[in-house]
C-alpha cells in the first residue's frame, strides 16, 4: 500500500477543487460525492510519524483528472504536489475500487424478460429482429510492456490492449472485457471473454429461438450483432460477404445490420470523447492499464444510467462479471454451418418482405 506523500497540500488549493474535475467530465457534485463515499474507506491511508497521507478525496480527484485529460504523471505531479511515482501507484488502486463500487452498472440482463426488452429496443429503434446487443472492440494504446515479446504490437504498429464491449440499443455497455493482447484478432477476444462459455452452454437466460412472425416457420435465435471480424456462431451473427446486388435481401440485411450496430459506435466514441485518456498512450503495464480502461467504462455507464433500476441493471450473482484479466487466448477457427447461413438468409428475407410492405 502507498503511504507516501511529498508534503501536506493546502485544503483550499484551486487545483485540488473537485469542481475542475467535475467540469472536465461533465459530472454533477452529487455524482462526485457518491463516488467518494463509495470508495473512501478503501482508498484512505493512515498518516505516519514522518508523512501525512493523501486523503481519499485527493486520490479520487487525481485519478478522475487522469482519466478525463490523459495528462502525464509528471504533469499531474506539478499540478497537485504529489510525486509522479505516487500517482503511478494511486491511479490503478483507485480505479480498481471504482470498478468494484460500480459493478452493477455494467451488467447483462438477468432474465428472459430483460433480454426481451433489449431485443424489442433493437427492433423498435433499428428495425433489426432478435438482436440482444452489438459487439465491437477497440485498441487502447499502452507503453511497450517490459520483458515481453511483440504480442501487444497490433497490426497498426503500436502497442495496445483490446477493449471488447457489448452494448444495448441505447449505447449503454452491458459487458466489457479488457486486456487482450493487441496482436489478437477481435474474434479471439470473443472466444476467450469470460461470458463465452455462458452463451455456449445457454446459461444466461437468453430466450430460446422463436419464429419472427406467423409467416415464417424457422425459429431464429437471439444473437449479438458482430462485424466481419467476429465469427458467425449460434449467438453472434455477422453480415453477408462478397459483392451483393442492390436491393437484394442480402444487401438489405447488411444495411439494416450496419444501422443496428450504430449504438456500439456511439458508446465507444462517447467513451473516448469523455475520457481523453483513450487519446493518449497509457503509461502503465497491461494489467494496470486494463484497470484504468475498465474504470472509465464503468464511470461512463454510471454517469448515463445512475438512476436505472436494479432490474434493468441485472443481478450480479446471475451474470458473468466483466473482466480486465483475460485467460490465455486460444485460436480455434470455425466455419459457419449451413444452418447458420440459412438463419441469416431467413432474417434477410423477413426484412425484404417488411420493406415491401412499408
Amino acid at each position: 500500500m502507498d503511504n507516501s506523500t511529498v508534503s501536506e497540500m493546502p485544503a483550499a488549493s484551486e487545483e485540488m477543487s473537485d469542481e475542475i474535475v467535475r467540469e472536465l467530465l461533465g459530472m454533477s457534485e452529487e455524482d462526485f460525492n457518491y463516488l467518494l463515499n463509495e470508495i473512501s474507506g478503501k482508498i484512505s491511508r493512515r498518516d505516519t510519524f514522518m508523512r501525512k497521507a493523501f486523503t481519499a478525496r485527493e486520490r479520487l480527484i487525481v485519478t478522475l483528472r487522469f482519466l478525463a485529460t490523459g495528462e502525464s504523471f509528471m504533469a499531474l505531479a506539478s499540478l497537485y504536489d504529489i510525486s509522479a511515482s505516487s500517482i503511478r501507484t494511486i491511479i490503478p488502486e483507485v480505479c480498481e475500487c471504482l470498478i468494484k463500487a460500480l459493478k452493477r452498472y455494467v451488467q447483462f440482463p438477468s432474465s428472459e424478460a430483460g433480454w426481451q426488452r433489449v431485443s424489442e429496443a433493437f427492433q423498435d429503434r433499428w428495425q433489426f429482429p432478435h438482436a440482444i446487443g452489438v459487439i465491437d472492440a477497440r485498441h487502447v494504446k499502452i507503453r511497450k510492456p517490459l520483458h515481453t515479446d511483440k504480442d501487444y504490437l497490433n497490426y497498426k504498429g503500436f502497442y495496445s490492449i483490446v477493449l471488447l464491449g457489448i452494448v444495448d440499443a441505447s449505447a449503454n455497455f452491458m459487458y466489457v472485457c479488457v486486456g487482450g493482447k493487441g496482436s489478437i484478432a477481435d474474434g479471439g477476444m470473443l472466444r476467450n471473454a469470460s461470458y463465452h462459455s455462458k452463451f455456449e452452454h445457454h446459461e444466461l437466460n437468453v430466450p430460446p429461438p422463436a419464429v419472427l412472425d406467423e409467416r415464417h416457420a424457422v425459429k431464429i435465435p437471439y444473437m449479438l450483432l458482430g462485424d466481419k471480424s467476429f465469427l458467425f456462431t449460434e449467438y453472434c451473427i455477422r453480415p453477408f460477404g462478397g459483392h451483393l446486388k442492390p436491393d437484394s435481401p442480402e444487401s438489405t440485411f447488411n444495411y439494416r445490420m450496419s444501422q443496428a450496430r450504430t449504438p456500439a459506435a456511439v458508446a465507444f466514441d462517447g467513451l473516448c470523447s469523455r475520457f481523453k485518456i483513450f487519446g493518449t498512450i497509457i503509461n502503465l503495464q497491461p494489467d494496470k492499464a486494463g484497470k484504468v480502461v475498465m474504470a472509465a467504462v464503468y464511470l461512463f455507464n454510471f454517469f448515463r444510467r445512475k438512476n436505472s433500476t436494479e432490474e434493468t441493471l441485472g443481478c450480479e450473482k446471475s451474470v458473468p462479471d466483466s473482466s480486465y484479466i483475460l485467460p490465455r487466448l486460444q485460436s480455434k477457427p470455425i466455419k459457419p454451418a449451413s444452418r447458420l447461413a440459412n438463419i441469416r438468409l431467413q432474417i434477410a428475407s423477413y426484412m425484404m418482405e417488411n420493406k415491401r410492405l412499408e
